[in-house]
């Protein structure tokens, strides 16, 4: 199953420009394949931790974004996914 990073104190995920297959930039969720590479992409970002989430879920997680990097993501202790405007725009 695919890791995110979890922000502890915000429930924020980290969210950034990835590329899909066909090497097409999209805004979605930051994901690794391992929680040791996950852990890694932590250890740089105090606060956040590595989060185990399934395929199903990830994929919401990148719906919820809309490709749109003035959304923010956030995954509630309950489940909730939650999107808020970014203060920037």
């Amino acid at each position: 199953m695919p890791y995110v990073l979890w922000n502890r104190e915000t429930g924020e995920v980290a969210a950034a420009v990835l590329r899909n297959v066909y090497d097409l930039p999209y805004y979605g969720a930051e994901w690794w394949e391992t929680e040791e590479e996950a852990a890694a992409a932590a250890a740089s970002r105090p606060g956040w931790a590595p989060l185990e989430v399934d395929g199903a879920r990830l994929k919401m997680f990148n719906v919820r974004l809309n490709n749109d990097s003035g959304r923010r993501l956030f995954l509630d202790g309950d489940g909730t996914i939650r999107i808020k405007r970014s203060s920037a725009e």
